[in-house]
């Protein structure tokens, strides 16, 4: 569904205050980590994960399995208008550009094997609607990498409205359910 601004707008409201109003976030994380460690990620080594913040589904659990697996973890950093992944390794983090959590080093060259983005709504379509900045678009533009929301199941919705330049999902996770894009 095309874009007018407006619908972004009200469902990015309506959703805020759906996470906020949520009081069960504990139990819904422990699913969520379950069912993202239930898919598979053959051949993945690196993954660039959002770090949570507010009433984000929490990544924190998801990050430290994998970095007791031996994976590679990357962290974004704002840099102006863009987005970079930075290694997480588990050190103290620094206050970013948005107040979230960012690592500090050299941003990595390469392109990890996953990105697991947030999401305020997503539809089955695997159309996404972030917080309006337009980072991971940008990020994720032309990349070859498997792209999987995280959410929790309340935040999927029937159609999420977006523009040409949207960069669709390959795989949705929430506390109920996994979405896979065929």
């Amino acid at each position: 569904m095309p874009d007018d601004g407006a619908q972004k707008a009200e469902l990015r409201r309506a959703m805020k205050a759906a996470r906020a109003a949520c009081t069960d976030r504990y139990d819904r994380d422990g699913a969520l980590l379950e069912n993202f460690f239930s898919l598979s990620f053959k051949g993945a080594h690196s993954f660039f994960l959002y770090n949570a913040s507010g009433s984000e589904a929490a990544t924190g659990g998801i990050a430290a399995r994998l970095l007791a697996e031996g994976k590679e973890v990357y962290f974004p950093r704002v840099e102006g208008k863009t987005m970079a992944p930075v290694r997480y390794t588990g050190q103290a983090l620094r206050r970013g550009a948005f107040g979230i959590g960012e690592p500090s080093g050299e941003p990595y060259g390469g392109t990890p094997d996953v990105c697991v983005l947030p999401l305020l709504a997503a539809d089955g379509e695997f159309f996404r609607l972030g917080h309006g900045g337009g980072y991971y678009d940008r990020y994720l533009s032309g990349k070859e990498i498997y792209k999987v929301g995280l959410g929790y199941d309340f935040q999927l919705v029937g159609n999420v409205p977006h523009e040409p330049h949207d960069v669709r999902l390959d795989a949705l996770v929430t506390d109920k359910r996994i979405l896979i894009r065929r």
